[in-house]
């Protein structure tokens, strides 16, 4: 029975019982369904400005060899452009909950992890190719996980099956290494470093985005980005400052194409920060494994990069444990969630509305 409001007076309408059940299973289904087109396009997106912003990299890397140089003008450009887009238009609503304490307990941690993964992530490819480090990117959903389970988000819960999968993606991944033609301790050390704060700032930012404050995702790359920079400047004294002064200059890399590569890494830092509001920090690295096919292929067509069969092996073995994972976490809720105590969705209001019509007739 759905209480019905009729002018003064208050009206009983029968609903039949599956009727209620099924509307509801309807309505969160098409919402789902939507969601989930809506985060595969961002996801896309994703995928393509992430695999062109690693080839434009790489390109670059090899006429002006200072990695933390590029990823420091990477946070500046962002910097600036947020600044500008917070002045102009109101794309950037800033926090009300934001202070001093708030910005050092919440903000400047993901500044760090993301500034520290950005540098140990261009400075792996002076030691590894570039579809060896794919591969080992590949662990990262496993990081990631772990990550959120250490910091209280617990989606999904702890389990057997999430324990196994864990083990297949880190098997898949530990055959690859086995198989790398060029195998260099250091870039597998660097690399493997770079997922584990890649990993937590992923989870920071899921927190940030998702928890009390909802920012959105220009929002927190407004008040990132400028720690980023910062502290990646700090990196350049103690790390390039020589090399820039005696080679930076002779790189002839034009002014056309540094504002290129920077518009493009914004445009791949918005993405990166709405792909998790939109969907989850795990469901980010999880793209990473259709990119890191479409990197591998990529880099043997360019770069003429060997592929090893124990390779292709490691990295299958790893991306299906990956798409276990994606199932288990997308696995449709029990139909007793749909409980009679929740409110009615739209359909069934139709339904009572119509219902009474024909009574009233």
């Amino acid at each position: 029975m759905v209480a019905l409001f009729r002018g003064q007076s208050l009206e009983l309408v029968y609903v039949p019982p599956f009727l209620l059940q099924y509307s509801r299973i309807m309505v969160t289904s098409t919402t789902m369904n939507t969601s989930r087109v809506e985060g595969l396009l961002y996801i896309s997106a994703w995928i393509v400005l992430s695999s062109i912003v690693i080839v434009f990299n790489k390109w670059i890397l090899g006429r002006f060899p200072f990695s933390i140089t590029l990823t420091t003008w990477h946070m500046l450009f962002a910097t600036v452009a947020t600044q500008i887009i917070s002045r102009t238009t109101s794309l950037i609503q800033k926090s009300p909950d934001m202070n001093p304490r708030f910005y050092i307990k919440a903000i400047l941690p993901i500044g760090i992890c993301f500034s520290v993964s950005l540098i140990l992530s261009n400075v792996v490819y002076l030691y590894l190719s570039m579809s060896f480090i794919q591969m080992l990117k590949s662990i990262g959903p496993v990081a990631t996980l772990l990550a959120c389970w250490s910091m209280g988000i617990r989606n999904p819960e702890p389990s057997m099956q999430v324990l196994l999968t864990v083990i297949v993606i880190v098997l898949g991944v530990a055959i690859s290494s086995i198989g790398e033609l060029r195998f260099v301790l250091t870039g597998f050390l660097i690399q493997g470093a770079a997922v584990v704060f890649e990993a937590y700032k992923n989870a920071l930012q899921q927190f940030l985005l998702s928890g009390k404050t909802k920012m959105s995702s220009m929002t927190l790359l407004y008040y990132f980005a400028p720690a980023c920079t910062v502290m990646n400047a700090f990196w350049i004294l103690i790390f390039e400052l020589k090399g820039l002064q005696e080679k930076g200059a002779k790189s002839g890399i034009g002014m056309e194409v540094w504002l290129l590569n920077g518009f493009i890494c914004f445009g791949l830092n918005i993405a990166s920060v709405t792909v998790i509001k939109k969907t989850s920090s795990v469901v980010l690295t999880l793209s990473g494994i259709p990119k890191s096919i479409l990197l591998s292929v990529m880099d043997m067509m360019v770069y003429h990069t060997s592929i090893s069969m124990i390779q292709t092996i490691g990295f299958s073995i790893a991306g299906a444990g990956t798409y276990y994972y994606s199932q288990l976490t997308n696995a449709p809720k029990p139909a007793a969630e749909y409980d009679e105590k929740r409110i009615d969705p739209p359909l069934v209001k139709k339904f009572v509305d119509e219902e009474a019509q024909l009574l009233e007739k």
